[in-house]
């Protein structure tokens, strides 16, 4: 892992990290559709990997707005990374909200 501390003072900050070198570990794509999502409405979307009660991955995506003028269906791909090697098993959950409610900002 690399990690540095920065702090931004406006316009462009570039961050150079160095290398890196992976290591092992094991990838869980999780492919889901998102139904009849609303257009011109931001969406929350998590996804949590646990083993037993102990959430062990999650992400958090927030979807933009998508154009249009009728509800559409949306696919997409969301990968957890583990520690380790070997068979684990674990339970998957996936939530979708609305972040808001459909308010225009004209910025």
């Amino acid at each position: 892992m690399l990690e540095r501390q920065l702090e931004l003072e406006g316009g462009l900050t570039v961050c150079r990290l160095g290398a890196l070198r992976p290591e092992g570990g094991q990838a869980l794509e999780c492919i889901l559709r998102l139904e009849g999502v609303a257009p011109g409405r931001r969406l929350a979307v998590s996804v949590e990997a646990l083993e037993g009660d102990e959430v062990v991955g999650s992400r958090v995506l927030t979807l933009p707005p998508r154009g249009g003028t009728s509800p559409e269906d949306v696919p997409l791909a969301v990968r957890l990374y583990f520690e380790g090697d070997g068979p684990r098993p674990l339970t998957v959950r996936a939530d979708a909200h609305y972040v808001d409610q459909g308010g225009r900002c004209l910025l």
